[in-house]
This record gives C-alpha cells, structure tokens and sequence, in this order.
C-alpha cells in the first residue's frame, strides 16, 4: 500500500535585513532613512538601547513591518538610555550584581522605593537626606561620631531609662524651664553653685539644711 503524501502550501513572509539611519524619534513610531526612502518604523522588544536621531540602526523587514533590531553606530555623544515597555526584573540565579559607575549614579522613583538585605553597609565621604518624614524601628542604635548638631523646632524625647555621662555640660534655656519630677537626687562631688534674682524653695512638710558649716545673709 503506498500512502499519498499530500503536501501542505507554507505561507513565507518577506524577511530581511537593513541598515538605516534615524531621521526623527516619536512617541510610538520613529522615522529612518533606509536609502531606498524614508519610512517609518517601530522599535523591537528586545531592543533596550532608545535610538536617536542620526544614530545608525539594524532593521528587520517583516512582510513590509520595520523594526529596529540594534544601534550600531552614534555619531556624536555615546550617551545611552535603556528603555523598557513594562515592568522589569534583574534577576541573578548565582553570584552578585555590581553597579559600577566613574562618576554620579542616581535612583529616581515615582512612587515607592524598597531595599530588602541582611546586611546593608552605605559608606560616604558626605551623605545629605532630604524627607518629609522619617520613621526608623529598630532594636540598638549606635553612633559614634566626632561632633553632632540637631536643629529642630520642637523636639520630643519619651524613654523608660536615659544615661548621660559626660566631661562637660552646658545648657541654656531662653525662657522657662519646667521639671516634673517624682524624686530629684543630686550627687555632687565638689561646689554646688546658684545664682538667680530671685529664689523660692517650698515644701509641703519638712525642709532640711544640713552642713558643716551654714553661711546666709
């Protein structure tokens, strides 16, 4: 028995290869010159590089749909931008990713910016942060620092425990001071030394003043 093998019409589209140059970039449609005439193309998907005016292109004839595969040359600057029609995902299975740049990188996002790591180190010779508000929960904070300087209209100051050790302490309070206090105990080890215009000292029970030696007058 011999088969009848019926063969099946393939339907080939025109495909080739051009080299054009960028005469104008649109929104959704750029303009080349392919030396035949001037037509309008679209840019690959897997083409991240945007092409620019005057820039050298490899374009793709699909059944009479150009495409831009890849810029090969730039006549001027060499400056790039990376374009992406939607979201993005850099993803490395086995190793590290390294941004690495000889002069300034910048991050810049239109609505919210997160940072997941272990171990997250930032070392600067200057670090400015400009915010609306800043919330930081954490467990221990230490800094160590030569010299600090806060600024603030009002500040606010709640903790169960608060130690302070050091050489020398100034403060000084324009207007009103205002202490309240369950227990005041000061240990001084040497003079103790006020001055004011005026004095009042007032106990609902007992006062007591006690020393070697009392001077008043």
């Amino acid at each position: 028995m011999n088969p009848k093998v019926v063969s099946l019409p393939v339907q080939r589209d025109e495909c080739a290869l051009l080299k054009a140059q960028v005469k104008g970039v649109a929104k959704d449609s750029l303009v080349i010159d392919t030396g035949a005439g001037i037509i309008n193309a679209c840019t690959a998907f897997s083409c991240l590089v945007a092409p620019a005016v005057d820039d050298t292109v490899l374009v793709s004839l699909v059944d009479n749909n150009y495409f831009i595969l890849a810029v090969l040359a730039r006549p001027a600057v060499q400056d790039m931008t990376l374009t992406f029609p939607a979201s993005v995902k850099m993803q490395v299975a086995d190793g590290q990713l390294d941004l690495v740049a000889s002069q300034d990188i910048n991050l810049l996002s239109a609505a919210k910016t997160t940072m997941l790591s272990d171990s997250l180190h930032m070392a600067s010779a200057s670090m400015d942060i400009n915010t609306g508000k800043l919330t930081a929960t954490t467990q221990v904070i230490e800094s160590h620092s030569t010299e600090i300087k806060l600024y603030t209209g009002m500040l606010s100051t709640v903790a169960k425990q608060i130690t302070q050790k050091t050489g020398i302490l100034v403060r000084w309070v324009e207007s009103v001071e205002t202490l309240n206090i369950g227990n005041l105990i000061q240990n001084v080890r040497h003079n103790y030394t006020s001055h004011s215009d005026q004095a009042v000292i007032t106990a609902k029970q007992d006062m007591r003043i006690d020393g070697e030696r009392i001077h008043m007058g």
